[in-house]
C-alpha cells in the first residue's frame, strides 16, 4: 500500500499544479481561434513542436540521467551528479547555439533573437524541473509548473488580446513564464549548493552520458511521431491546414496532460520501488488499472465534447472534429507505451527505449507519405494511431525480456467496445447515444472504483 498511497499523492499534487491552468488554457481556446489566423497559429505551432526536438539537443537529456542518479546516489555523491551533468549541459548549449546563429546568418528565419531565448528558457527549467522531483519535491515541482503554466496564460491574454502581438506576443509570454519558473525552483532547489567545478567527475559524466544520451535519440523519435506531421502538412497541404489539426492536437491533448503528469509520478514510483520484492506484483496490478483509467478517460472526452465543441472551437475550425477520436486513441496508446517504457527507464534500459521509438517514428513518417496525397489531413491523425499502436504493442511484448508484465485481455474488450460504440455517436452526432455511452462509460468508472475500493480505502484512511 505505502507505494500505491506514494503514487496517488504524487499524482495529486502534480495534477493539481497542471489542471488548473490546463483548464484555463482550454477555455482560452475560443479567443486563440478567433484573433489568429489558421496560418499564425499553424506557425506558433510549429515553434512549439520544434522545442521537443531542439531541447533534448541543448540538455543531451543529460536531466534525465540527473534524475535517475541522484535518487540512487548516496547523499554525499549528488553534489558530483549535479555539477558534472550542468557543466556538461552549459557546454553542449554554447556549442548548439553557436551554430544557431550561424545557420540564422544564413538561413532567413523570423524572430531569430526570440526564438533562440524561447528555447533556452525551456531548457533551463526543464533542467531545474527534474532536479527537483530527483529530490523527491514534487510539491515544489507542481508549483514551479503551475507558475510558468498560469504566467503563460496570463502573458497570452496581455500580448495577444490586449496589445496585438499574435505570434511574437505568443513567444514572449512563454519565454517570460519559463523564466519565472526558472526563478522559482532555482531558489527551491537550491541548486547553488550542489554545484561546483571542483565536483566535476569523469566517472558520473560517462555514467550520465551512457544512460542520457540514447534518450536524444527516443526524444528525436518521439518528435517523428508527434511532430513531423506538422512538417509534412505544411509542405503538402499548406500551413492553413497545420492550424487545423493544431487544434484536433490541443482537443485530444486535453487527456494527454493527465497521462503525462502521471507517468511523471509513476516513473519515479518506478525507480524508487524496483528493488522491492513484491515490485513485480505491483506493476502488473497497476498496468491493469491505468489501462482501465486511460480507456476510461479518452471515452468520456468524446462522449462530452460534442455538447461542447462548437463553444470551444471557432466554425473555421469545425474540420478539426472528426480528426479527435483518432487522436485521442493515439494518446491512449501512447500514454500506455510511456507507461511501459517507465519499466525501462527504471532498469537502465535507455537503448532499448530508444529503439522501439526509433521504429515507431519511422513507421508514423512513411504511414503519413504514403497516405497524405489519397487522403489529405486524415492521413496525420491516422498514421499518429498506427505508429503509437505498434510502439505500445512492440513494447508490451518486449519488456518481456527483462520483465514479466502480464496483460488480461478478456478484461480489455469489454471497455474497448464502449470507446467504438461512443466513437459511432460522436461522428453521427447522435446525442441520445452518445448520452447512453457516457452513461456507461461512467458506470466502468464506478466498477473500477469499487474493484479497487480497498486501496482507495486505505489511502484515505492513511491521510
Amino acid at each position: 500500500m505505502r507505494k500505491e498511497k506514494e503514487l496517488i499523492k504524487a499524482t495529486l499534487i502534480l495534477m493539481a499544479a497542471k489542471v488548473s491552468t490546463q483548464v484555463v488554457n482550454f477555455f482560452l481556446l475560443p479567443m486563440y481561434t478567433a484573433l489568429l489566423s489558421e496560418a499564425e497559429y499553424g506557425e506558433i505551432d510549429i515553434y512549439s513542436s520544434l522545442s521537443m526536438i531542439v531541447i533534448p539537443f541543448l540538455t543531451l537529456q543529460l536531466e534525465m540521467g540527473l534524475f535517475r542518479f541522484f535518487i540512487i546516489a548516496k547523499k554525499d555523491e549528488q553534489k558530483k551528479y549535479v555539477s558534472t551533468s550542468l557543466i556538461l549541459v552549459l557546454g553542449v548549449t554554447s556549442v548548439v547555439s553557436l551554430i544557431y546563429f550561424v545557420i540564422a546568418n544564413i538561413v532567413h528565419l523570423n524572430y531569430v533573437i526570440l526564438i533562440f531565448f524561447y528555447y533556452i528558457s525551456i531548457m533551463i527549467s526543464t533542467y531545474l524541473l527534474q532536479l527537483c522531483r530527483a529530490q523527491g519535491d514534487n510539491a515544489g515541482y507542481g508549483i514551479g509548473t503551475f507558475l510558468s503554466s498560469s504566467s503563460a496564460v496570463a502573458l497570452n491574454i496581455f500580448f495577444v488580446a490586449v496589445i496585438g502581438f499574435k505570434v511574437k506576443g505568443v513567444i514572449l509570454s512563454s519565454i517570460i513564464a519559463q523564466l519565472v519558473c526558472a526563478v522559482f525552483l532555482f531558489f527551491r532547489t537550491k541548486i547553488y549548493r550542489y554545484f561546483s567545478f571542483k565536483e566535476f567527475d569523469k566517472n558520473a559524466c560517462r555514467s550520465l552520458l551512457n544512460y542520457s544520451a540514447p534518450l536524444v535519440f527516443n526524444q528525436i523519435s518521439s518528435w517523428a511521431i508527434n511532430f513531423s506531421d506538422r512538417i509534412i502538412i505544411v509542405s503538402f497541404l499548406g500551413i492553413a491546414l497545420n492550424g487545423i489539426y493544431a487544434v484536433a492536437n490541443k482537443l485530444s491533448n486535453i487527456i494527454n496532460t493527465f497521462f503525462g503528469v502521471f507517468n511523471l509520478a509513476w516513473t519515479e514510483n518506478v525507480v524508487r520501488s524496483m528493488n522491492d520484492s513484491d515490485s513485480n506484483k505491483y506493476i502488473n496490478k497497476m498496468f491493469l488499472v491505468i489501462f482501465q483509467i486511460y480507456l476510461a478517460g479518452i471515452t468520456g472526452i468524446i462522449n462530452v465534447l460534442p455538447f461542447m465543441f462548437g463553444f470551444l472551437v471557432n466554425e473555421n475550425y469545425n474540420d478539426a472534429y472528426a480528426h479527435v477520436p483518432i487522436l485521442l486513441l493515439a494518446m491512449f496508446f501512447s500514454g500506455l507505451a510511456a507507461t511501459i517504457g517507465s519499466i525501462y527507464i527504471a532498469y537502465g534500459k535507455t537503448k532499448e527505449i530508444s529503439f522501439t521509438t526509433f521504429l515507431s517514428g519511422v513507421c508514423n513518417v512513411l504511414v503519413h507519405l504514403l497516405m497524405i496525397n489519397r487522403f489529405g489531413l486524415y492521413a496525420a491523425s491516422v498514421s499518429t494511431l498506427v505508429s503509437f499502436g505498434l510502439l505500445f504493442f512492440y513494447r508490451l511484448f518486449a519488456v518481456k525480456k527483462f520483465f514479466d508484465l502480464h496483460s488480461n485481455i478478456g478484461l480489455m474488450i469489454p471497455q474497448a467496445a464502449i470507446y467504438i460504440l461512443s466513437w459511432v455517436s460522436y461522428i453521427i452526432e447522435n446525442k441520445i447515444l452518445i448520452l447512453v455511452c457516457l452513461a456507461i462509460n461512467l458506470g466502468f468508472v464506478g466498477f473500477i472504483f469499487v474493484k479497487n475500493r480497498q486501496m482507495i480505502k486505505n489511502f484515505l484512511k492513511s491521510k
